[in-house]
């Protein structure tokens, strides 16, 4: 027997009484981590069901949390299960809103019509709303109906402004003509001329000049430069 094998034979019971020792206090460690698994593994409440990741549970569709048990939700009449983890867990059908603790159904006047929300009316087109009720708009001659929610719900037709309720017809001074817009005098010059109050002065092009790109002013050729109301040679 070499001295290597005769020191092995001497330890063994050491090495054999170490092993043991490690093996129960890992076992003493791993207690408590088993009773946590159990006691997160334990069923929940009546009316709830484990959860599909993590540990723990969750109240069932109709069911809300209280403390640790799962209390029915109770519906107050026209209103449906919302499946929110917050609030009451339900919402007023279509047509109704909510009111104290329940849902009334929303009274919709005469022209009008429920808003997609199902929350709101709104007046159909040609009436508009004054309180609790749609009243009909008053086109004035020379006018017609627009679907803007803003305003009068009319406007002018081309030529004509708004003053007050009326459309009257808009003056166009010489060498204008009529545009688009709804704001403003209802009309511009024509290129070649500026606005001047109420008239279209036309615009006085100097020597080794042109027309600029809106047509109401002038610039240099070049290679000129402007100087004062004219242009120089560089």
């Amino acid at each position: 027997m070499t001295f290597f094998a005769a020191a092995l034979r001497r330890r063994a019971p050491l090495l054999f009484a170490g092993l043991f020792a490690g093996l129960f206090t890992g076992s003493l460690m791993l207690a408590p981590g088993i009773a946590a698994a159990q006691t997160a593994a334990s069923p929940g409440p009546e009316n709830s069901s484990a959860r599909a990741y993590g540990d723990g549970w969750s109240c069932d569709a109709g069911y809300r949390e209280t403390g640790k048990q799962c209390d029915a939700i109770t519906l107050p009449p026209n209103a449906y299960l919302s499946g929110g983890a917050y609030g009451s867990g339900w919402e007023c059908s279509f047509g109704y809103k909510l009111e104290g603790a329940g849902c009334v159904a929303l009274a919709v006047p005469a022209n009008a019509f429920l808003e997609s929300s199902g929350t709101r009316w709104q007046c159909e087109r040609g009436y508009v709303a004054a309180g609790n009720l749609c009243a009909p708009i008053k086109v004035p001659e020379n006018g017609y109906l627009t679907n803007s929610s803003y305003g009068p719900g009319w406007d002018c037709d081309r030529g004509f402004r708004a003053t007050g309720s009326k459309c009257v017809p808009i003056r166009l001074p010489d060498n204008a003509y009529l545009t688009n817009s709804g704001s403003g005098t209802g009309w511009t010059c024509e290129r070649g001329f500026r606005v001047r109050g109420e008239t279209c002065e036309a615009v006085s092009v100097p020597k080794f000049a042109h027309l600029n790109s809106s047509g109401d002013g002038w610039q240099c050729d070049r290679p000129y430069r402007q100087m004062g109301t004219g242009c120089v040679a560089p």
